[in-house]
């Protein structure tokens, strides 16, 4: 197997560093140039054991080709990786330890390069509100190295850089899904939340997702016609009892949750009746006007006389029931907002030290 990076690598070593003499010195030029590669190697040794990982990357690529059908391959391919690895350029060297462990699994640096090579992607890693990409094939190939070496000294160090891999996914899916509250697209805000919960039901962010979709249905309720208001707040005083069986002395976030469940239910307990009339005469309204739309069709292609006077009788009535239907719906949704109104000014009246009660979960 050839390891394909040796001559990008090395050409850019030696295009940058204003000459050759200038970036390696002198005799490291005339060494590559010469192509005895058995120099060449032992130079290779010589850098990695006196850790210049920079001449040893370039010396052990620089002879691989030559190399690569002899028992030396694996010790060049792990060591090229390896000094990769110690500069930092940890996506070259997840290149190198991911070939060896393929090629070479029964070689002595096998379990290490296993190893390193998740150890690259965990340095690799992003910050949580950035792409986990990295932070998934971490965790993949440190459960694949415990899997093999269960007794490893290692094990307790992977179990702990894969609690904190976890945790950074666990922030990365609050991240996402608390991302449509923020846009205050609320009705995409509890899907995205309750798709997170019941795809990561372990997460530490239980709590908090919970409370965005109860204050979702509160912004969302607060914020619609009077007709849509009372579904909304329902869904709002649901999601408030599932909080808070889950959670019933939450410190963080029951004391405004209360506030929001007392407007939510007063306004259910007041409100249910006529905001169900309403609905219903809006659908009613609503089924009326497409009759009166398709009506006003079907005129222009009456020709009798008596039967068109009929259509046109027929379609007068409807247009008065529909405006008289519209009205009404125009009223009842004023009355609905001043009492919506009248129900928030006398919940500001209650003073949170004395006067503030908690209605108890059934």
């Amino acid at each position: 197997m050839r390891y394909i990076r040796i001559t990008v690598f090395l050409l850019a070593f030696l295009v940058t560093g204003a000459g050759c003499g200038a970036a390696f010195g002198k005799g490291m030029n005339k060494l590559l140039k010469s192509k005895n590669t058995e120099q060449i190697y032992q130079a290779a040794l010589d850098s990695y054991r006196n850790k210049k990982f920079r001449n040893a990357t370039v010396y052990f690529e620089a002879v691989y080709n030559d190399l690569y059908s002899s028992d030396r391959a694996d010790t060049i391919l792990f060591y090229t990786a390896k000094s990769y690895y110690n500069q930092g350029m940890y996506d070259l060297a997840a290149d190198g330890f991911d070939q060896y462990r393929k090629a070479f699994s029964r070689r002595p640096f096998s379990e290490e390069a296993e190893f390193l090579l998740p150890m690259c992607w965990y340095h690799l890693s992003r910050p949580a509100e950035r792409d986990q990409t990295e932070t998934h094939k971490a965790i993949t190939t440190f459960n694949e190295y415990l899997n093999r070496h269960p007794q490893s000294i290692k094990a307790e160090d992977i179990k702990r850089m894969l609690e904190e891999l976890q945790n950074k996914l666990y922030e990365k899916e609050f991240i996402n899904a608390s991302l449509y509250f923020k846009l205050q697209r609320y009705p995409a805000s509890v899907a995205a939340l309750r798709y997170s919960l019941k795809d990561m039901p372990e997460t530490p962010y239980r709590e908090t997702m919970m409370y965005l979709i109860c204050k979702s249905w509160y912004n969302y309720a607060k914020n619609s016609i009077p007709a849509r208001k009372l579904d909304r707040y329902m869904k709002m005083v649901d999601s408030y009892y599932n909080f808070k069986s889950d959670y019933p002395d939450s410190k963080s976030y029951l004391k405004d949750l209360d506030k929001m469940f007392r407007e939510a239910k007063s306004y259910v307990d007041n409100n249910q009746q006529a905001a169900v009339d309403i609905e219903k005469n809006r659908i009613d309204a609503e089924s009326l006007k497409e009759s009166i739309k398709q009506q006003k069709a079907n005129l222009r292609t009456i020709s009798d006389q008596l039967e068109r006077n009929q259509a046109k009788i027929k379609l007068k009535q409807d247009e008065a029931t529909l405006k008289a239907q519209q009205a009404q719906i125009k009223a009842e949704a004023k009355k609905l907002k001043k009492s919506d109104s009248r129900i928030r000014k006398s919940d500001s009246r209650i003073s949170r030290e004395g006067e503030e009660r908690i209605l108890e979960v059934k």
